[in-house]
């Protein structure tokens, strides 16, 4: 069976049954059918129709499409507990916008992995700042840099230690600017600025 998973909480309904729908031809999946949620924000997961999905409606080898991670619950780490569940019912899960297939294969290499969390941290991080911007302007309070003044904090200061989190893992320089949502050039900048280097390591990047 191959089920396409939707949280209309998140994204425009319509525009992710496109992208399912989209995926699964380029792919060569017949879909049988699309399942929406609605109660991500407030619900468990485990009491939501997803963990009905996963541990009711589907058996091993049946394949789940959905389009991003953050759209299965509220937190990397609820992520990886559905992502465990998943692995656990021998199941196959397509992330649409990232061209990804979990698990590749029979075992998750590092690499893989590694390049999962950084996508569904990416995505978190993107909604968080998009979600306090909305609140900002619904506030009537003003959004971005007041005009005619400087600011003597640079603007990625506030992820400063988050940055500086990544360098010691080594993670390389363009992924750090995707995992906190800005410019390439701009955490280029920023990080010769603030003389940032990975702790006692030399940053390859």
């Amino acid at each position: 069976m191959i089920v396409g998973y939707i949280c209309s909480s998140r994204s425009s309904t319509p525009e992710l049954y496109q992208e399912i729908q989209a995926y699964a031809q380029r792919k060569g999946l017949k879909l049988d059918h699309i399942l929406e949620d609605t109660d991500i924000n407030k619900t468990p997961w485990q009491d939501r129709v997803l963990y009905q999905l996963i541990h009711d409606q589907t058996q091993a080898g049946d394949t789940l499409i959905v389009y991003e991670a953050s759209h299965l619950a509220r937190s990397t780490a609820q992520v990886l507990d559905i992502l465990q569940d998943i692995i656990d019912r021998g199941l196959v899960l397509h992330l649409v916008k990232y061209e990804q297939i979990y698990p590749s294969s029979d075992h998750v290499d590092t690499e893989t992995f590694i390049e999962l969390i950084q996508n569904i941290e990416s995505d978190f991080v993107a909604k968080r700042v998009t979600a306090a911007l909305a609140r900002r302007k619904a506030a009537g309070l003003p959004v971005g840099r007041p005009k005619g003044r400087k600011n003597k904090a640079l603007k990625l200061d506030k992820h400063r230690k988050e940055i500086q989190k990544y360098l010691d893992l080594q993670v390389s320089r363009a992924s750090i600017a995707k995992l906190i949502g800005c410019n390439a050039q701009t955490l280029y900048n920023y990080i010769q600025k603030r003389n940032l280097k990975a702790g006692g390591v030399k940053d390859l990047s």
